[in-house]
């Protein structure tokens, strides 16, 4: 089984938010991960949809959708899942890509990680 991490985003008409998911999936892929994919929302390219398509055209036959908001919401809970093939209120599912039916993992936000208090105790120190 081949597996895929795709890390999500809001999508922006500057390139900061873009260029952030590319940092973060460089550093995964640096942490051992493969085949590492970024998609987004609305407005910046690739789509979510465009980058299904290449995980499948790949032969991604699991997917780990890693949303990276800051807190959940409509995009998260109504706009998204359906178009990784995530039934509302689950998630777990199953995308049709061309024909080719794979698994979907979507996590949660990250806002409520405590990884975030830490870096945000870090920022306050390295403002101190």
């Amino acid at each position: 089984m081949k597996e895929g991490v795709l890390i999500i985003g809001h999508g922006s008409k500057l390139n900061y938010n873009k260029d952030i998911m590319e940092l973060h999936a460089k550093r995964l892929r640096e942490r051992g991960f493969e085949n590492v994919y970024i998609g987004f929302n609305e407005t910046s390219s690739p789509l979510i949809e465009e980058t299904l398509e290449r995980m499948a055209e790949d032969g991604i036959d699991k997917i780990y959708a890693l949303p990276l908001f800051i807190a959940s919401g409509v995009h998260l809970t109504e706009d998204i899942p359906p178009k990784l093939g995530i039934p509302k209120n689950s998630f777990i599912g199953t995308a049709n890509i061309n024909g080719r039916k794979i698994e979907v993992k979507y996590a949660t936000a990250i806002g409520d990680d405590p990884y975030i208090t830490e870096i945000l105790v870090n920022k306050i120190i390295d403002l101190g």
